[in-house]
């Protein structure tokens, strides 16, 4: 672990100088934003939200008559603008970092592998989990009503030499290349796009987050 935190902790610190022009950039990208609210329209409104982000956003409120008036005017004028940034620490370890007062800091913990606690954490635990033969992690992944029966052992010869470990493997490496892609996501569900009709999707088992099908 000691080198990849250390590439990411030099990554931080390359990232600080981009972080004012950043915060400029966002406020002006806000304030067009805002605009395009302000004048309900939908096309302009879909052009300046990323591709990858669009289903997270309900565009439809955004350029509805009754909201968007009140809507256009905080993101033409934000109370703050916090540039974020995802660090790789390895391939498969993505963290989020977020500019503070304080500079660059961490806004997931470097050193939780296996973490559940958000769509992101359970979907970057199981492309690892998977990788290192972390059976009793793959396990809790999995939905209450899934592990009803199934032992770890179950899950090391599904993935090692089950009729579908091989298409398994490769669903993993396919959502291994989006760990760093924006998921929509409520207090219950997340689905993340992998592209060409695969989605990854997840939903909330108590305080952990478990993965339904990728």
């Amino acid at each position: 672990m000691r080198a990849p935190r250390l590439v990411g902790i030099a990554l931080l610190a390359s990232l600080a100088s981009c972080a004012h022009a950043e915060r400029r950039a966002i406020a002006r990208a806000s304030d067009r934003l805002g605009h395009a609210v302000q004048r309900g329209d939908r096309r302009a409104i879909e052009a300046r939200i990323a591709p990858g982000s669009r289903p997270a956003v309900d565009i439809d409120a955004l350029a509805a008559s009754g909201t968007r008036h009140a809507v256009a005017r905080r993101l033409r004028k934000p109370t703050e603008i916090r540039p974020e940034a995802v660090v790789l620490l390895t391939a498969d370890h993505p963290v989020r970092v977020v500019w503070t007062r304080e500079g660059w800091r961490f806004a997931d913990d470097p050193t939780s592998w296996y973490a559940q606690d958000t769509p992101e954490h359970a979907l970057r635990a199981l492309v690892l989990a998977s990788r290192n033969e972390r059976w009793d992690v793959l396990l809790r992944l999995a939905p209450r009503r899934y592990r009803i029966g199934l032992a770890e052992a179950d899950l090391r010869a599904a993935w090692t030499e089950g009729e579908h470990a091989a298409a398994l493997r490769r669903a993993r490496d396919r959502l291994a290349k989006h760990l760093g892609d924006p998921i929509a996501a409520d207090e219950h569900e997340a689905r993340l796009d992998l592209g060409e009709g695969h989605v990854a999707r997840l939903e909330r088992e108590g305080d952990a987050w478990v993965i339904v099908d990728f």
